[in-house]
């Protein structure tokens, strides 16, 4: 397959693919679509034309990023690290489980424990609609769960940035060096940004109709300005997320003014581009049933850890450990930190395989009283999670 047919097959996936999933009733199988599709379409393609539309993916990936930070919000007050320490003692179990199976059949401690992260990684964009539907006995209890969400998130995307560097050769100490310098070289790439983005923010918050491509300029335009000062482009796109979900109170309407192009293009692609990594000798071997049958026995752990350590403390049913579940996004980072590190081809195939058979246990097994998760339409981000955290509601709110 050429890369002029490959991309005549990309845009008729980006026309057809969203009105079928939603004639056939599962809108929320859109992403894990285009993941399979580029599976299919790799087995055609030679090895440029994959790289290169792993290439044009990265554009998906910077803006996803963007998207991760857009939603995160930076602990700041005691129940943010009660939440921390909660999600800590969550994704420790199943991390230590995923690595000690990882490493009998011979994969490096390091590149396990990334996989293990994604794993037991969740995805508040993915998440927050089951939440928002969910009856919780207490607005209280209710908060305290969205709290912990976004600290699995917060714990997983750190420790992925960080340890990027070392998988890559850095020694242990200097990676902590430029994790460190990550944020400092962060600040000078969006300084202008913090001066412009929330302004644009505003004013589109108050109505102003600025084109979306002109937004998305200004976030390629910095995230290029951070590659030049020595940070990688979608880590300074996940920095700047940060900053401005901290500096501005309108990351929901930048966000929703991001969806046409990011979840309709270029996230898609990314997506695409992500399954072009699984290859015909890789789906074909035992390794690949394998990692399909790992996210249903990582489903059947997470209820049972949740069940034990958090079902009463959050007062409510073992059911909702399925509203943790999702966790594509996550899994599409720790893919890019796996190939970037040159890790082993197989066990990158086996991390994609492994979290994509656990989102979809959560897009089949999570409900809300009348959807399954499956039944949403996928987003990116849910900045509105941070809304919620960040209002104590008073009087009850419609679920």
């Amino acid at each position: 397959m050429t890369l002029l047919e490959g991309t005549i097959l990309i845009i008729l996936l980006l026309l057809a693919m969203p009105g079928l999933c939603r004639r056939v009733g599962r809108p929320g199988l859109l992403y894990p679509s285009y993941i399979i599709a580029g599976g299919l379409a790799g087995l055609f393609m030679t090895d440029t034309v994959t790289e290169t539309w792993r290439q044009i993916g990265q554009l998906g990936f910077i803006l996803l990023l963007f998207s991760v930070g857009l939603e995160i919000e930076l602990p700041e007050k005691k129940a943010s690290f009660v939440a921390l320490r909660r999600a800590v003692g969550w994704m420790m179990p199943q991390v230590a489980l995923v690595v000690g199976v990882l490493m009998l059949v011979g994969a490096a401690p390091l590149e396990s424990t990334v996989s293990a992260i994604a794993l037991s990684s969740t995805s508040v964009g993915m998440a927050y609609v089951l939440w928002s539907h969910h009856k919780f006995v207490s607005l209280q209890s209710g908060k305290t769960f969205l709290e912990w969400l976004v600290a699995i998130e917060v714990v997983a995307i750190m420790f992925l940035a960080a340890v990027g560097p070392v998988l890559e050769g850095v020694v242990w100490w200097l990676g902590i060096l430029r994790f460190a310098g990550l944020l400092i070289a962060a600040g000078l790439a969006v300084v202008i940004a913090l001066r412009i983005v929330p302004r644009i923010a505003r004013e589109v918050s108050n109505g102003l109709k600025i084109e979306v491509p002109l937004l998305v300029l200004v976030i390629f335009a910095i995230c290029a300005l951070g590659d030049r000062l020595g940070l990688s482009a979608p880590k300074t796109a996940f920095v700047l997320g940060l900053f401005i979900s901290r500096s501005t109170d309108e990351e929901v309407a930048l966000n929703h003014r991001l969806e046409p192009l990011r979840d309709r293009l270029f996230v898609p692609v990314f997506f695409f581009g992500l399954g072009t990594l699984l290859r015909w000798e890789t789906v074909a071997s035992w390794q690949f049933l394998a990692a399909l049958g790992a996210g249903f026995v990582m489903f059947g752990v997470r209820r049972l850890l949740f069940h034990l350590m958090f079902a009463s403390r959050f007062q409510t049913s073992t059911a909702a450990h399925t509203m943790a579940a999702p966790m594509l996004t996550l899994a599409a980072v720790a893919v890019e930190v796996l190939v970037h590190a040159k890790a082993s081809p197989d066990l990158i195939s086996w991390t994609l395989a492994a979290s994509l058979s656990l989102t979809l246990c959560a897009a089949f097994g999570a409900h809300t009283p009348h959807h399954l998760l499956v039944d949403f339409e996928p987003t990116m981000a849910a900045p509105e999670a941070l809304k919620e955290l960040a209002t104590d509601r008073s009087e009850p709110e419609k679920r």
